[in-house]
Formats: C-alpha cells, sequence, structure tokens
C-alpha cells in the first residue's frame, strides 16, 4: 500500500509514519524534505524541491514494486503531486491511500515552531526554514483550512491528532480497516 499521510506543518505526520513503520515490516518512510535536505547546496538551488520529489516517487516506485508498504508524510497543499503518486500506485497494482491530519490551529502552530526552534539549536537545515517566523501561523492556518476542505470536498478520510500518537495510530488502523482509498 502507498499510504500518504497529508497535514499541515507541525500537525504529526512525521511521528505517525514511523509509529506505522514500527508495526508493519520493511515498510518504508519517505521524507521527500529529508531526500532535499541530503542533496548538494539544496538551499541555493530552487530546483531540489523537483529532484526531490523525482526521488521519492523512485523510491516509492521501486518500494511497492517489491511488495512492500510505504509511507510519505508530507504536506501537500496542491494536488498535481498527491495525483502523480496515486499514478504510481495504480502502475504497482498497489491500494493508494490518502489520510488528512489535522488538530486544533494553535496546537499545530506550537508545535510547529517547537520543532523549528529544536533544528535551529542543533543548527540543523531544514526546509521549514523558508517560513519567515511572522508567517508560520498565517500559513498554518491557511494550510488546515485548504485541507479540511479538501477532505471534505473529494471525501478524504480525516484524522485528529490532538489526543497523542497513540490514538491517531489507532484512528489510523481504524481509517485503513473501512478505507481502502484506491485510486
Amino acid at each position: 500500500m502507498l499510504l500518504v499521510l497529508n497535514g499541515a506543518p507541525g500537525v504529526g505526520k512525521s511521528a505517525l509514519a514511523d509509529r506505522y513503520a514500527e508495526e508493519h515490516p520493511l515498510a518504508l518512510v519517505v521524507e521527500v524534505d529529508e531526500l532535499r535536505r541530503r542533496l548538494g547546496q539544496w538551499r541555493s538551488i530552487g530546483e531540489s524541491k523537483v529532484v526531490a520529489r523525482d526521488l521519492a516517487v523512485a523510491l516509492t516506485r521501486t518500494h511497492l514494486r517489491s511488495g512492500h508498504d510505504v509511507v510519505i508524510p508530507q504536506y501537500f497543499g496542491r494536488r498535481d503531486f498527491v495525483e502523480r503518486l496515486a499514478g504510481v500506485s495504480r502502475d504497482a497494482k498497489t491500494p493508494f491511500v490518502e489520510v488528512i491530519l489535522t488538530d486544533d490551529d494553535e496546537r499545530i502552530i506550537g508545535r510547529f515552531r517547537h520543532r523549528r526552534a529544536q533544528f535551529q539549536a542543533t543548527d540543523v537545515h531544514h526546509p521549514e526554514a523558508d517560513l519567515a517566523d511572522n508567517q508560520i501561523a498565517s500559513e498554518v492556518r491557511a494550510a488546515n483550512q485548504l485541507l479540511r476542505t479538501h477532505a471534505a470536498t473529494h471525501g478524504v478520510p480525516v484524522i485528529q491528532t490532538g489526543g497523542g500518537l497513540e490514538a491517531s495510530y489507532h484512528a489510523l488502523q481504524e481509517t485503513l480497516k473501512r478505507t481502502w482509498w484506491v485510486a
């Protein structure tokens, strides 16, 4: 299965992806931002975004074809890359499931700011640094609203992450039991 965990920055996508992988042997978590960070001079070359996404697609395709799950935790505000991933899943003849993670805007903003401070304290350069401090709240709110609207419009399952990681993982398990969002 290809599982896309879509949500605003700071909502808990990566933690939930890692939790899923703990329970599913050889499931691969593909972090697009981490792939980008591994590219030489990624901060100064805009093309690094496209290259990282292409690498994510290649990894996903290969791993799905080998018979293993792939989880991609990423904020996708624009649908084009999600549709591209759905096509990869179809080509590999595996189920495609997109789930939108959401929470109270203020909690997401707080988690985003905390994680960002951790990156800065450890001198880790991350694509989140592209967002100015005074833009965080408005961007997170806008992303969260956009995804809620998409979920309502397209019937994409939504998981509330405010109850913590284990509650979110349980909700994901229940969602996967009742929903095979096959593209």
